[in-house]
């Protein structure tokens, strides 16, 4: 097994951990105050870091991670929504 495909894995494994286990705790918190639990900017950093770790795994063919950097995206645009839904 070459040392970009383990790379790979340890990226996707860490990578869905965060986005599978954190984000939907932050989801699920500020649907329960009614209020984003985040200020803008750092959602808007967080959907320019999946956006481009997206476009780099797109241009190196590097399939596996690009999953879930994908799923985290979507994730990360629900908290953005959030922030304008429960905005006071």
């Amino acid at each position: 097994m070459s040392a970009v495909v383990i790379f790979s894995l340890l990226v996707t494994v860490f990578s869905l951990a965060l986005t599978l286990i954190g984000i939907p705790a932050q989801i699920a918190k500020n649907y329960r105050e009614k209020r984003s639990g985040q200020p803008l900017l750092t959602i808007i950093i967080a959907l320019g870091f999946y956006v481009s770790q997206i476009g780099l795994f797109y241009l190196t063919g590097n399939w596996l991670p690009l999953i879930s950097f994908v799923v985290g995206f979507v994730m990360w645009s629900i908290v953005f929504a959030q922030y304008f839904l429960y905005q006071k």
